[in-house]
């Protein structure tokens, strides 16, 4: 199984980072590469909530809320993957720093089917994407947050050289 954790530092509260992150169908105003997000259940939060992201180059997702901790964390089962992919889950959890800091981490897990073949693909292929887009979906939320602005290509590689 693929593990891939990304952590990034933003300077706000955990209380207004949370408020942010907990809006579920937000998503397309903070990560680039989806184009539209939306509540796919009456339940906006809490487990069982579920949002549908329209992605980039990639297809529609569906994205269900698993365990929830208010104010702290969540995680979400992924369906809408490859063939190859047999599960895939997220979580994001929040530390706060500081009265005025919160430490994200993001991180996702993906199991692929057909043995030796998809641990070859999670490796080579599923790895060096995925950890790019986490560091961008990081960076883009820790601007979205901060300065309510799209993030900036820069900003993105300068996360890759601190993540974890």
């Amino acid at each position: 199984m693929l593990q891939i954790t990304r952590t990034i530092d933003i300077d706000a509260p955990i209380d207004d980072v949370w408020k942010k992150l907990a809006k579920l169908d937000d998503v397309e105003n903070f990560v680039d590469s989806v184009t539209k997000s939306y509540y796919n259940t009456e339940q906006q939060e809490g487990v069982g909530a579920a949002r549908t992201c329209e992605v980039e180059g990639f297809g529609t997702l569906v994205e269900e809320i698993v365990d929830w901790k208010d104010g702290e964390t969540f995680t979400y089962t992924v369906e809408g993957m490859p063939k190859m992919v047999k599960h895939a889950q997220s979580e994001w959890r929040l530390e706060s720093k500081n009265h005025l800091q919160t430490t994200v981490t993001i991180t996702s897990s993906i199991d692929t089917r057909y043995g030796v073949l998809g641990r070859f693909m999670e490796k080579f292929a599923l790895e060096p994407k995925l950890g790019a887009a986490l560091s961008g979906a990081l960076a883009q939320f820790k601007r979205h947050v901060e300065r309510s602005q799209p993030v900036a290509p820069r900003d993105i590689e300068q996360l890759h050289t601190h993540a974890v």
